[in-house]
């Protein structure tokens, strides 16, 4: 297999710095699988293909591959046939061609020469595309390119309470946090300072004082942005955000737009703290991803096409010039932002720097909040499965039944591809999705019941497991 870990080597020297969270699959078990492959994205050429594999389980497993033309026997290989040359030329083909692919410098922007479709999830994946009357256009950009360091697990020391206690007790912090001790004390101290700022402003009339002016929309598990147009100049200060964020003080959801500060004072219902988040223009911050708090946790984001309904309490993606006829604000781009939960009522287990809180209502939990975030085009089949590619990593394992389609979106930075086998035994024939572009979706349909693992070709750390029942 020595041109297979040629790939990989040419892989890691192209794409350096790619680095997986994938896990590892389990063994193909399936004796028998039927599955057909239909790529939607416009730089994936369309293939169909029927495959009947036997469970590689020894050296001399046979792989039997039908197409409409031509029925191929031969033994698993134990060095290079022709066959396993043609998946290797593939592969280098795979690699070749994202070589080519320019990720802008600004991580703001975006690649030009993307042909994306509607998908990912806001607060979950870097890019978030959305279908409008206007076409499929960007909405969102989070984190930096590359790998991202992503605390959402309740499982994880995440929370700033955590991260808290983390310190104080000296213990070991786990190593998907990516944070030395030194760091890990300096990113808490940086929370305190911040949470000193938030108790300051309790008080929602003393927001009113300080300049604090509401958008007078509560988004769910989120809450409303009260803005500082004073400070939105300024630069990153850990104790100084821009922004501070209330709800309802009730817990419940507003059923229109909320009140506004009148005179320093708050006219409307009566308000809680919850949370702070920080805005800052590109022109003050540059438009790369912003080193704001210490270490890698903070993925800031920023938004795109995005109609603001301050007089009707809730935002839209829709055109201008349909934002206009709802009275709505339009805005190109809003700048680079970042939520930072430091309310100790309201800790937050998805993370200290999440887009979500799962203790602000509706107090949805991960998964739910995971779903509903979720970005389907208009042609999205109801009964589909969608499985969003995101940071360097698959869903480690998706359960469907038989003919039941799964769309893959690659929401990530760089290209990927949904290739069936393992690494270190591609069996392309069976399906292979092509280069994935971010913003492509690709369908894979299954109608046999098994366990197939798959891959990407461009990261070999990248590994799942699909299972049909």
């Amino acid at each position: 297999m020595d041109s297979l870990r040629l790939v990989w080597l040419l892989t890691v020297a192209l794409l350096a710095g790619c680095a997986s969270n994938g896990e590892v699959a389990a063994p193909t078990t399936a004796t028998t699988a039927t599955a057909t492959s239909t790529a939607t994205a416009t730089s994936t050429a369309t293939a169909t293909s029927t495959v009947t594999t036997a469970a590689p389980v020894t050296s001399t497993a046979e792989i039997t591959v039908t197409t409409a033309e031509t029925t191929v026997t031969t033994a698993a290989p134990t060095t290079i046939d022709i066959s396993a040359v043609q998946t290797a030329e593939q592969l280098q083909a795979y690699v070749a061609e994202a070589a080519g692919f320019s990720q802008v410098e600004a991580a703001w922007l975006l690649p030009d020469d993307l042909d994306p479709q509607a998908g990912g999830a806001p607060g979950y994946t870097r890019y978030v595309f959305r279908e409008t009357s206007a076409g499929v256009v960007p909405t969102l950009v989070e984190g930096p390119v590359g790998d991202q360091v992503r605390c959402q697990d309740p499982d994880l020391p995440c929370s700033y309470l955590e991260l808290k206690e983390l310190h104080e007790s000296g213990g070991s912090i786990p190593e998907e946090l990516e944070l030395h001790p030194d760091e890990l004390g300096a990113l808490v101290a940086e929370l305190d300072e911040l949470n000193a700022f938030m108790e300051e402003h309790r008080d929602v009339d003393d927001a009113c004082r300080a300049g604090h002016v509401s958008d007078r929309i509560q988004t769910p598990n989120m809450g409303s942005h009260f803005y500082n147009l004073s400070s939105m100049r300024r630069g990153f200060d850990p104790g100084s955000p821009q922004i501070l964020l209330y709800t309802l003080a009730d817990d419940s959801l507003p059923n229109g737009a909320l009140g506004q500060c009148s005179e320093g004072r708050w006219i409307g219902e009566p308000m809680q703290l919850v949370g702070t988040a920080f805005v800052i223009s590109p022109e003050i911050i540059g438009f790369d991803h912003p080193e704001g708090f210490t270490g890698g946790l903070d993925n800031w984001h920023s938004h795109f096409n995005l109609c603001r309904g301050n007089r009707k309490g809730v935002d839209q993606f829709v055109s201008r010039e349909e934002c206009a006829g709802l009275g709505g604000q339009f805005h190109d781009a809003i700048g680079w932002m970042l939520h930072a939960w430091v309310d100790p009522a309201h800790d937050n287990q998805l993370g200290v720097f999440s887009m979500w809180n799962s203790s602000i209502t509706p107090f949805l939990g991960d998964a739910d909040i995971r779903s509903a975030s979720m970005v389907r085009g208009s042609d999205f089949p109801e009964d589909a499965r969608q499985s969003l590619i995101t940071n360097f990593a698959f869903e480690s394992a998706i359960k469907v039944t038989a003919g039941e389609a799964v769309y893959f979106n690659n929401s990530d930075s760089v290209p990927h591809t949904v290739s069936a086998g393992t690494p270190d035994d591609p069996v392309l024939d069976s399906f292979d999705s092509g280069l994935l572009d971010p913003g492509d979706n690709w369908q894979l349909n299954t109608s046999t019941p098994g366990t197939y693992s798959y891959f990407c070709a461009l990261h070999p750390d990248m590994t799942a497991t699909i299972i049909v029942n």
